[in-house]
This record gives C-alpha cells, structure tokens and sequence, in this order.
C-alpha cells in the first residue's frame, strides 16, 4: 500500500514537472512570436518610411524643378511640415522658395468701383440672376483639376464682420488676446455673434502646428475696435469699410484706422486689387482661404479643401482665378492650410484636414443675421 502512494506522488510530481515545462514552452512561443511580429512591424514601419524618403528624394531631387519647387513651397506652407525640404535641399530651399513669390503691387483700394446693390431700390419688374436664399446667402461648389471647394456669396456686406474668440455677448465687448487662453473653433465664435455663417480668418501665433489659437497676429478690427496692432510678419490685410466696401492691401494700424476700416484681419497676399489680378507664379497645393467682394458690394467667401485624396489643394493662382471668375474687385488671401473651414447655420460646409472638428483660432469672419446686422 505504501508502495502504491509511492508511485501515486511519483505520478503527480511527474505531471507537475511536466505542466511547468508546458507552460515555460508557452512562455517562450509567446516572447518569440510577440518578437516576430514587432520585428515584421518595424520592418514594414521602416519599409514605409525608406519609400517615402525616396519617393520625396524623386521630387527634390528629380531632374524637374518645377515639380521639386511644388513640393517645397506646398510643405513650406504647412505649419508641421516646413522642415522637411530642408532634409534635401538645405542650401536651395530658398532659392525655390523665391522662384515661387508671389508679387503685389501697392496700388490702392478704389472704393468708387463697388457700388454696394443690396442698399439700392430695386424695381419691380427686375428679374432675379442669382437666387439667394432666405438668408440672403447663396453657396456653390467649386472644382477644378486638384482641388474641391465652396464659394458662398453674401448678399449685404454690412453683415460682415470680423469675429472674435475672446468676445462677450452680454456685454457686447471683447478682452484682448492670450497665449494663456485658447482661442475657439469658428462655428463657437460665430454663436457668440448669434451668426447665421463664418470662415476662418487672419492670422494667429501657432509655433510648429502646436499653438492654442489664442493669440491672433497683424491688425485686427472688430466692430470699430482695434484689437491687434501693426505686424511685419504678415504682408497683407483686408477690411471693410463703415460703408461696407472691401480694402486690400498693406496698411499699418494708423493707415487703417484713418480709412475708416470697421473689421479687419491680416495675412495676404493680396490677390486682386481693382479688378487686376497680382503676379503669381507657382505657390503649391494647399487648402485655402480667400475673402473678396464683387462690384455690386456682394461678399465673395472662398474655401478649398487640400491634402486630400479628392482634393490636393489649389495655388494662390487658382484661388485668383476663381475670384475673377466670380467678379471680385479686391480680393485677398486668408489663413489658409487646416485653418481652412467653412460653417453655414451649424452645419460643417467642407471637409478640412482635421478629422473631427475644426482648430481653435481667434478671428472668424462671421455673417451676421439680418437683425443682428441692424444692432450693430
């Protein structure tokens, strides 16, 4: 009997042993192919990255120019990417960057050439061209070769105004800008104006992609009010008028002030001033953002979407064009890239680079409701 409990432990010792073994042989399949897979992962990881360093080397260093000078001047415009020409063509960037500048005169704003139709009696017999909505808004797609955008057409300019993150509806009043508060994305700042449309606007402080939207840069008017001061950085503003005409152009805080501007922004280039088009070469695809305003006083609200499989972006010379075919006087080129976004009502019109929503920024051109336009 002693002899079977013997045998007994000797068995389950036995299976013991042989449990353990099974299970550091476990152990060890799982650390290797948990080792496989990371391996195959930073193979593929490092596959990828070797392509597109050579595919990028194929533009920069290709036997195009025009091609390589495309790709500088589309990533140079980019917050986050602008560095990445440098990896190739440190000592030449510039040069590429200089054969893409954009030109634009001084010439000056002629308020005499818009004459502003929603302020005129309109007769009775008169047929309708364009059919605005209740809104007094009309929105249209735009396409072309490598882009996809809107253009929405504001009736009555004096419903445009320049909106601001730091504003306060129930005071009507707005605090100055803060790196140490962040700005809002535009369909906020458009509801603290009670808006009915908006798009991004002018500049603001965005080191590396990273910044929070709080701290705008260049002039910025809202309703009468400078909120922002001179700036060298940015080479253009566009403002309305108390008589609701568009100005473009490089004005200083004492230069706009003394036109009379009511709400203004900065960022340019200028695009159109009195009809002419400005020199441009080619500047890359991106996304954009454009504001002009035609003849007739109408307020002209361009985005296009980039970076996109559906839509790489347009140049500065595409936006031109577009701008002209819609009759734009004076036009000008606003913050543009993943700023660019478009709301009418609090429905998102484009796609934009962002996947969900739109970034925090502090300005917004914001289109005022009818009878929120009269209070103002």
């Amino acid at each position: 009997m002693a002899s079977r409990k013997n045998n007994t432990q000797a068995e389950s010792s036995q299976a013991a042993l042989e449990r353990k073994e099974r299970k550091r042989i476990r152990k060890k399949w799982h650390r290797g192919t948990f080792g496989h897979v990371l391996a195959v992962i930073f193979l593929l990881l490092a596959g990828l990255v070797a392509l597109v360093v050579m595919v990028l080397g194929q533009f920069f260093l290709g036997s195009s120019q025009a091609a390589s000078d495309s790709v500088v001047q589309t990533l140079h415009q980019s917050s986050a990417l602008k560095f990445v020409p440098y990896l190739y063509l440190y000592e030449h960037v510039a040069e590429s960057l200089e054969r893409g500048n954009f030109v634009s005169g001084d010439e000056v704003t002629d308020a005499s050439l818009i004459t502003v139709a929603a302020r005129q009696p309109r007769p009775e017999n008169a047929e309708e061209e364009e059919q605005f909505d209740e809104n007094g808004i009309l929105l249209k797609e735009i396409n072309g070769a490598t882009y996809h955008g809107y253009m929405m057409i504001v009736q009555d300019p004096s419903r445009v105004v320049v909106g601001v993150c730091n504003y306060n509806p129930s005071t009507g009043t707005a605090t100055r800008f803060s790196t140490e508060r962040a700005g809002k994305r535009v369909d906020e700042i458009m509801q603290l104006y009670g808006g009915i449309a908006c798009i991004n606007a002018g500049a603001f402080s965005d080191p590396n992609g990273s910044g929070n939207g709080g701290m705008a840069e260049g002039l910025v008017i809202s309703q009468g009010v400078t909120m922002k001061g001179n700036s060298k950085t940015y080479s253009a503003v566009a403002g309305f008028d108390e008589n609701d005409i568009l100005h473009v152009g490089n004005f200083t805080k004492a230069q706009a002030e003394e036109m009379g501007l009511r709400d203004a922004c900065a960022f340019g280039p200028t695009l159109i001033v009195n009809g002419k088009a400005s020199l441009s070469k080619d500047t890359g695809l991106n996304p954009r953002t454009a504001i002009g305003q035609r003849a007739d006083g109408a307020v002209l609200m361009l985005v296009i979407d980039g970076r996109q499989a559906n839509s790489m972006g347009a140049t500065i010379g595409d936006v031109i064009n577009i701008m002209l075919e819609y009759g734009a006087v004076n036009a000008c080129n606003m913050d543009g890239g993943s700023s660019t976004i478009m709301y009418y009502g609090s429905e998102k019109i484009n796609d934009g680079v962002t996947v969900s929503v739109s970034r925090r920024m502090p300005t917004a051109w914001i289109v005022l409701q009818g009878d929120k336009a009269n209070e103002q």
